[in-house]
């Protein structure tokens, strides 16, 4: 099987942060001030370089893919899931991990979602993973940019972080019929990234 990965380019998308405290900001407003700073040059950088790969945590090739359950964003009372055997029922999926939020999603989703509508996923089962989001602002998002496959909701990135040990959206995972991970890319994926991707399905 020709597994594979890809590094992560400059501009994937954290997940939003917390805000602090205000007992925190008025104890150590110079120290809030100077992580701050820090904040902005680390934007002005990117979140990551663009020679690294995914954290050590992070799913690889060659490992079955991390089993889940989650909420369906579109259809209420339904859910959208990966067991071991990959799709579902036997056949390749494609995880396409994102959120409204994120710059490079919005970027890359309108094209990715008309591929799929055009049959570029073959006979994989293509699902997506919205992480950390605003329901309605998920919903619009997804309305907007054409996604008609499922999409699950993990609002608290158990699934993207805990499962998947991604930090940085968007990415996306293809899994064999097996329930194996036969590649793994890291930031927005064109439609000639999911036709490569779906093709190593038939390979090994």
């Amino acid at each position: 099987m020709d597994s594979s990965t890809t590094t992560e380019p400059k501009g994937g998308a954290a997940p939003p942060a917390s805000k602090p405290p205000w007992k925190a900001l008025a104890i150590g407003g110079g120290i809030a001030l100077f992580v701050a700073a820090i904040g902005v040059t680390s934007l002005l950088l990117g979140p990551r370089s663009s020679n690294t790969t995914a954290s050590s945590g992070a799913v690889v090739p060659g490992q079955l893919a991390p089993q889940f359950i989650l909420p369906s964003l579109m259809d209420p009372g339904q859910t959208v899931a990966v067991p071991a055997d990959g799709g579902g029922h036997g056949k390749p999926a494609v995880l396409v991990f994102f959120a409204s939020w994120c710059g490079p999603c919005q970027k890359e989703m309108p094209a990715l979602a008309a591929a799929v509508s055009r049959g570029e996923a073959g006979n994989a089962a293509v699902l997506g993973i919205d992480g950390q989001d605003q329901p309605a602002a998920a919903r619009a998002f997804v309305t907007r940019t054409g996604v008609t496959f499922p999409v699950g909701v993990d609002q608290t990135f158990a699934v993207v972080n805990g499962k998947y040990g991604f930090g940085y959206l968007p990415e996306t995972v293809f899994i064999n019929g097996s329930g194996i991970v036969t590649s793994v890319h890291y930031g927005a994926t064109t439609p000639a990234l999911l036709r490569q991707g779906v093709k190593a399905f038939s390979k090994g």
